[in-house]
């Protein structure tokens, strides 16, 4: 039984492989379908998406040796008015080791070959100008979102495990359909399109051949690209582009190029060599560019007399951007009339030896409108913006031990018009001279000194610089320039700059470094800017000059930039003004520092006299990434001494107060504009008002006119002076919130006529609601009553002020109280002798209505009555007891002089 069993063995194994492979065919079967049903249910999403139909013809997988895939006749096809398909492909296939893959676990990508063989793509002009391309850039144009969400940083994706033996495209077709002709079509061709990579992979350099014959039977344009060893990237850094054409003609092309070209004739040659070395991120070593490149009889709609353009560039220029090295064996470039030529050389300008040999680069009539004439397109693009000759002139000069360029760029012939920036006439002063050498000794790599006169130059246009033509504005600059050793990016040390504009000037130091790249890139910065003097409202244009040039309407505020287009600047500016006018404001000794760490402004140290004070706004901040309106700051700022009634001269229509200012301001919140702040301004102000004084408003004669006329006598009101003194040191404090400085508490002052005390707040705008009271001295109630009545203390009234502050309202005077302690102090009796009709009426008002001013009175005058009455009795009891004594003593008189005369007792 054993023997029979291991004879069975290799039967059942046989049995179980002829299985598994009958279950992986099945599932290959099944695989194509699934993958081929996936891949035209993704052709139909995008055909919607492009507004053509997308259609695959088969798609075939195989597992084993390659992993591949072979994908047969597919086409985007023709959207609607159009009649042929816009590309068609024959044959894509992709195969890969499949033993390394699996191993790897997916990280070892062999790729064998990559080829797309006979790719043909249409393009077709129809009747109305436009070409299939157009509409279809035009409906992708349509699709895209309007604000593109910036994409969040990744790190490089590592391709070294992928290695492509061959990618290729073969057999490939352009074709130029032209129908806007009539029943006739044209057509034109780039046939036998061959492009192929080899041996694509980590470390190995990278070599791209294109071939193709371009309107011919045969190729007759051939291109190269060579790349450096590959990092793990697979990014690569070009090192040399080689180009050959023979001969091509390009008028046929001309209508399939956008309208605006206009392209009718001319003729392409090219031989020409480029080793790009360091002119390119990541390069290394000289840069040369050899050989020629001939556009000829170029011919456009519209020139002037059927001008040709010949644009002939011809080279032999070799260049070092680490060393400094320029050699122009050969520069000459032709633009029709216009030509810029070369020759000599220039050898370690960036090293402490550079060397100039008859270097010249010179220009001849660079004039763009002279060029318009032959190329009309280049007209719409300037848009008037330019005309005239520019001159361009390089030379080397200088003696062995001193050598040097001098570069003159001359645009004092020139017409500018540049829109909302600036315009100048021809002959208008604009020119540029600069000398650029070694600078090894200064400790830098390369001096340069330069000086522009931008004299004729009017800046008005930008609604900004109120600087006209024929005004000074001159700018010089004198410092060193060096490359980073890494790569990219450079150090600019400026060690002297000056900056004349009108009747001021400028001078200072600074400097930048720029490193880095893409979302990595940063800039240091540091300047020390110093002024005599300095009149920004002269060189700043004013409100009612923006108002003026603009149609009588301000320039809208820019778009709001990236939040975060500020990352990666660093540095700090120091300045020293010593006066400066700006805003109405006479500044003097203006000094400070300011800091930027990215987006964040921070003022270290700022101080400046001002108003016959001085103000220190240390530890103020402000954050630009932001929009304007939505900007947050914190404002510190210590005031001495401060004129209040200069620093609000130019702020309210008439003076408001008067005295000095000593004490801090701390707020914060978010804008600039009055109706931000009144949203989000939060902190406060707290210090002393020394010797101030409220004008516009007496408060104490507001209170005393009202008084005088609620007492039911004679009374005499104080003058009014239309201000109020507020003491010698008013200490304050104020709580700023939704736009409205509210008091911490109350102020209190007091002066020989009354003391006062309020509460409540300003408004942003000037609006006042203040609540509280002024208590009138025994000596100011004794005036104003001319002297029949002396409290032993003060009296309150109670009152409100609102209104702007340059011009209050006093409201709510509430005299009631105080003239009815008044009264009561008069004394009832005497206020009864006094009463008139006018008294009457007076009290009337003092104790709250008509109604009760008669029944007040009428109980006053029954309580009078009683009291006359009872005194009427009281004298006619006296009176008759007076006349019962006096009659007795008359009888006792009389009794007496009868006894003496008779005698007796």
């Amino acid at each position: 039984m054993a023997a029979v069993k291991k004879k069975r063995w290799p039967y059942v194994l046989g049995g179980i492989l002829v299985l598994l492979i009958a279950i992986v065919a099945v599932v290959l079967s099944r695989l194509d379908a699934i993958l081929l049903k996936t891949a035209r249910d993704q052709a139909a999403t995008y055909s919607q998406k492009l507004g053509r139909p997308i259609e695959i013809g088969d798609v075939s997988t195989k597992l084993f040796p390659y992993v591949g895939a072979h994908i047969q006749n597919v086409s985007v096809g023709a959207a609607e008015g159009e009649d042929l398909p816009l590309a068609e492909v024959k044959d894509v296939t992709v195969s890969v080791a499949a033993m390394p893959l699996l191993t790897s676990k997916g990280k070892d990508i062999q790729v064998k070959n990559a080829e797309v063989s006979g790719l043909t793509v249409n393009v077709l002009r129809l009747a109305d100008g436009t070409t299939n391309v157009q509409r279809l850039q035009e409906k992708l144009a349509a699709q895209q979102p309007k604000e593109e969400t910036p994409e969040e940083e990744s790190q490089p994706t590592d391709l070294s495990g992928v290695h492509v033996e061959r990618a290729a495209l073969t057999d490939g077709a352009i074709r130029f359909v032209d129908r806007a002709g009539g029943a006739q079509a044209r057509e034109l061709a780039v046939k036998d399109l061959d492009i192929e990579v080899k041996d694509l992979r980590v470390g190995q350099p990278l070599k791209v051949d294109l071939a193709a014959a371009v309107l011919a039977e045969k190729q007759n344009l051939k291109m190269t690209l060579a790349a450096a060893p590959l990092p793990a990237t697979l990014i690569p850094t070009p090192e040399q582009v080689t180009l050959k054409a023979e001969h091509i003609d390009l008028s046929p092309l001309g209508p399939f190029l956008p309208p605006d070209v206009g392209l009718q004739a001319g003729t392409l040659d090219a031989d020409w060599k480029a080793d790009l070395g360091g002119a390119v991120p990541g390069g290394k070593g000289p840069t040369k560019l050899v050989g020629a490149i001939k556009a000829l009889g170029m011919k456009f709609a519209g020139s002037e007399g059927g001008k040709a353009l010949d644009v002939v560039l011809d080279t032999d220029v070799t260049g070092d951007m680490a060393t400094g090295d320029l050699a122009l064996d050969k520069l000459n470039l032709g633009l029709g009339p216009a030509a810029i030529t070369g020759k000599g050389k220039v050898k370690g300008m960036l090293t402490d030896k550079p060397a100039v040999e008859g270097f010249e680069l010179t220009g001849r009539n660079l004039d763009p409108a002279v060029l318009a004439e032959y190329y009309p397109p280049l007209r719409k693009q300037l848009d008037g913006m330019i005309a005239g000759p520019i001159g361009l002139d390089v030379r080397g000069s200088g003696t062995q031990d001193a050598q040097a360029l001098d570069i003159a760029v001359d645009l004092t012939p020139v017409r500018l018009r540049v829109p909302d920036q600036l315009t100048k006439d021809a002959g208008g002063a604009m020119k540029l001279n600069a000398k650029v050498t070694g600078a090894a000794a200064s400790g830098g790599a390369l001096r340069f000194d330069a000086k522009a006169d931008l004299n004729g130059v009017d800046l008005r246009p930008g609604l900004l610089v109120n600087k006209a033509p024929g005004q000074r504005l001159e700018v010089a600059a004198a410092g060193t320039y060096a490359p980073a050793k890494t790569g990219s990016g450079m150090t600019v040390n400026v060690s002297s700059m000056s900056l004349g504009a009108l009747e001021d000037t400028v001078t200072g130091t600074a400097s930048v470094t720029l490193a880095g790249t893409g979302r990595k890139a940063t800039t240091t910065f540091k300047a020390d800017v110093k002024a005599a003097k300095l009149d920004a409202e002269k060189l700043l244009m004013s409100e009612e000059q923006v108002l003026a040039r603009n149609g009588g309407k301000l320039p809208p505020e820019p778009p709001p930039g990236a939040p975060n287009r500020f990352n990666g600047y660093r540095g700090d500016i120091q300045f020293n003004i010593g006066s400066l006018r700006y805003t109405a404001m006479d500044l003097t000794h203006v000094t400070g520092v300011v800091k930027m760490v990215d987006d964040l402004i921070t003022v270290e140290r700022f101080s400046t006299g001002i108003y016959g004070g001085k103000v220190v706004a240390d530890g103020t901040t402000l954050r630009l990434g932001p929009a304007p309106e939505a900007r947050p700051f914190t404002a510190k700022v210590q005031v001495q001494n401060l004129e209040v009634a200069q620093a609000l001269a130019e702020r309210t229509p008439k003076q408001v107060l008067t005295g000095k200012f000593n004490g801090n301001v701390d707020v914060q919140g978010v804008g600039y504009t009055p109706e931000k702040l009144r949203q989000t301004l939060l902190g406060g102000i707290n210090g002393n008002l020394l010797e101030g004084t409220f004008l516009g408003k007496d408060l104490v004669s507001s209170v005393t006119g009202p008084l005088s006329k609620a007492l039911p006598f004679a009374s005499k009101a104080l003058k009014s002076n239309e201000v109020t003194s507020l003491g010698g040191d008013l200490p304050f404090s104020v709580t700023i919130k939704n736009g409205v400085a509210q008091l911490s508490k109350p102020i209190t002052w007091t002066r020989p006529e009354a003391a006062m005390s309020f509460n409540g707040g300003v408004g942003l705008d000037g609006t006042l609601d203040l609540t509280g009271g002024v208590s009138l001295t025994p000596s100011t109630i004794k005036t104003l009553t001319m002297g029949k009545v002396t409290p032993t203390e003060s009296i309150p009234v109670g009152l409100k002020i609102a209104g702007k502050a340059w011009s209050p309202d006093v409201t709510g005077v509430d005299v009631k109280p105080a003239a009815t302690t008044i009264l009561k102090l008069a004394g009832g009796a005497a206020v009864g002798g006094l009463l008139g009709e006018k008294g009457k009426a007076v009290q009337d008002l003092v104790t709250g209505g008509q109604d009760k001013a008669k029944a007040e009175a009428e109980a006053k005058r029954q309580e009078l009555e009683a009291r006359a009455n009872e005194e009427k009795k009281k004298l006619e009891d006296q009176a008759r007891l007076e006349q019962e004594k006096a009659k007795q003593r008359a009888e006792e008189e009389a009794k007496k002089r009868l006894k003496g005369i008779f005698g007796g007792k």
